[in-house]
């Protein structure tokens, strides 16, 4: 016991102190050195401090469905980069949105960091100080960090693919009764934390994410078994996530059916195996030790700059695995590590190996495959698949920590070892030039200020007119700096800084949107959009980025002042409503039910003890 309470300790002291380390070098860009952000905070800064003018004047419960602030009248829920059901939006109720911004960074770090560990424990049955090494590894991981500092904070959900790989992996208890039960709190589980991902940027990256999930799934499988209950929890989360999420999930199919986005270039290598060597350097280096690969590829549109290039989690994990492998294949009694395969288990080794591959193959270019990648629904729409590079990266961390725990020569000097690739990770990233991340240029001092006039009261969130901006050959666009500050102000810029609409609004219907008053009429409409046209045109009796008319300035008034105003959906939209709501609820209520059922049986057997 005392060997146990002793472990225990050293967990918690050493955790501390990686946490200690990993805050001390990533919460020095919120802000950086200068006072400023990452360049892509320019959206989402804005867009928290919109979320908060919408609860000051509405409350909680009201649907922020559409907002005045950006474009003329732009989406809020329905949009997939915006974030209004989420940590984030809630602690900016109450936090300034830097505070917020380092709260929800400390946050998701802890919920990772203690997942992966827990998922290593639990569902792998490791060590505690493989397991230790597997969270460290993973708390470090470049993809987090440096999209959470650049600006990208819709990645935070990517901290809780561990907790979803833990609940649908971790043991059933004996007894069919527990059983069931524990099967159906994983499936509430994971189907929550897959609707909160819906609810966030992450949602763009749903499908690479549960992927990965899926890979880890199946070397747990390979490794121990039970496969069974793994596919049937991932699909009854899948299911339920979709329950969840239903209302937001449909209204982005009504709106992507009215939009393509497909017309952007697809990028790659020149060869698979270019690819393959440039995931596997990503997945290792950081892109400051080989600024080479940002130039690799071919067929590009849009310059994929360093942020985009940050997934290493340093070359420890690939030594670990390098080493382990030449000692296995050397010492036969460590094969155990696998264990003997049937023709099964090679199948799904096969299947595992493909998921891996799967993201260098979609970055290779190659005509006649690049124009089918253009033709599948969701690929079809993405200016890079870079992002997908992240698949790997739980499934290498999960296989250098086996090799640490399972390799019965390092046995004898496990500590050692752990130790040692805990002090390179932290050194590795502690070193590490950083300069990029602190030229960074967004100012949030703005919207500070706004947020706390509006805290206050001395200022009520209204937009008064159309603002715009003039390039050096007087021609409308999107300001090089803060385009979507303007709001605050009371003018909602003409063309704001919207991906959505594409990356220079080339896809934004612009109508008769014009500099001016919101209420200015010209030919029986007013200078704002009525953006429940971009959803549901046929129901709203007008065109995608169609405006308010005059027989709806009742509605417009109550729009530009952040309020809820008339507008039709299909019927399909109102019944996704209804199933969101009515499954939440009822997830809710099983929750509460069984932790109160729990509570009374721990008490009872207290009392029996």
């Amino acid at each position: 016991m005392r060997r146990v309470n002793i472990d225990s300790v050293m967990v918690v002291v050493l955790s501390v102190c990686l946490l200690a380390c990993h805050f001390s070098i990533f919460l020095q860009f919120f802000p950086n050195r200068y006072g400023y952000l990452g360049h892509d905070y320019a959206f989402f800064l804005p867009a928290l401090v919109d979320g908060f003018c919408w609860f000051k004047v509405n409350g909680l419960w009201a649907v922020p469905w559409f907002t005045p602030s950006f474009s003329g009248g732009a989406l809020n829920y329905i949009d997939l980069q915006r974030a209004f059901y989420t940590l984030p939006q809630f602690l900016g109720f109450v936090f300034e949105p830097v505070t917020v911004l380092r709260i929800t960074f400390g946050a998701f770090s802890i919920v990772g960091y203690v997942g992966f560990y827990l998922l290593l424990r639990q569902a792998f049955r490791l060590g505690s100080q493989a397991a230790l090494l597997g969270a460290c590894l993973f708390l470090f991981n470049g993809f987090y960090a440096h999209r959470m500092i650049v600006g990208h904070f819709g990645a935070s959900p990517f901290m809780l693919l561990p907790v979803v790989a833990l609940v649908l992996m971790r043991p059933l208890p004996l007894g069919n009764k527990e059983c069931r039960r524990r099967f159906v709190l994983d499936v509430i589980i994971g189907g929550l934390l897959f609707a909160y991902m819906v609810q966030t940027w992450f949602a763009l990256l749903m499908i690479p994410g549960i992927l990965a999930v899926i890979s880890v799934g199946m070397l747990h499988g390979l490794l121990l078994g039970g496969q069974g209950n793994f596919w049937r929890r991932l699909a009854g989360a899948g299911v339920a996530g979709m329950l969840f999420s239903a209302s937001k999930l449909v209204a982005t199919a009504y709106l992507m059916g009215n939009f393509d986005r497909s017309g952007y270039l697809l990028p790659g290598t020149a060869s698979f195996p270019d690819a393959f060597g440039l995931m596997v350097r990503s997945l290792f280096i950081s892109p400051v030790f080989d600024p080479d690969r940002m130039r690799a590829l071919t067929h590009v549109q849009w310059f994929l700059d360093r942020h985009e290039w940050e997934f290493g989690v340093t070359p420890v994990p690939l030594l670990i695995l390098v080493v382990g492998a030449i000692v296995g294949i050397f010492r036969r009694r460590d094969a155990r590590v696998l264990g003997p395969w049937t023709w099964p288990q090679w199948g799904q080794s096969a299947v595992l190996a493909a998921i891996v591959v799967l993201p260098a193959a979609l970055n290779t270019y190659i005509p006649e495959w690049n124009q089918f990648l253009k033709q599948v629904p969701f690929v079809k729409s993405s200016s890079a698949l870079i992002r997908w590079f992240f698949i790997p990266l739980p499934l290498v961390i999960v296989a250098s920590a086996l090799m640490v725990d399972r390799l019965s020569c390092w046995r004898k000097y496990r500590t050692g070892i752990v130790m040692v690739c805990i002090a390179g990770v932290v050194w590795l990233n502690a070193v590490t030039d950083r300069g990029f991340y602190h030229r960074q240029f967004y100012d949030p001092r703005p919207m500070a200020s706004a947020f706390r006039q509006v805290a206050s009261g001395a200022k009520t969130p209204r937009i008064r007119y159309i603002s715009a901006y003039l390039d050096g050959n007087g021609r409308f666009g999107i300001a090089p700096v803060a385009p979507n500050d303007m709001f605050v102000q009371g003018g909602s810029p003409m063309l704001s800084y919207d991906p959505f609409f594409g990356y220079r609004h080339e896809l934004f219907p612009l109508g008769a949107l014009h500099p001016g008053p919101v209420m200015d009429v010209r030919e029986g409409q007013l200078n704002i959009k009525n953006p429940a046209c971009y959803v549901w045109p046929e129901a709203n009796r007008c065109l995608p980025g169609g405006h308010f008319t005059v027989d709806h300035e009742s509605d417009a008034r109550a729009f530009v002042n952040y309020r809820p105003f008339g507008f039709s959906m299909p019927m399909v939209q109102k019944i996704a409503n209804l199933v969101n709501i009515l499954s939440l609820a009822l997830a809710m209520l099983w929750l509460t039910v069984t932790a109160i059922g729990s509570g009374i049986r721990r008490l009872n057997n207290r009392r029996i003890l």
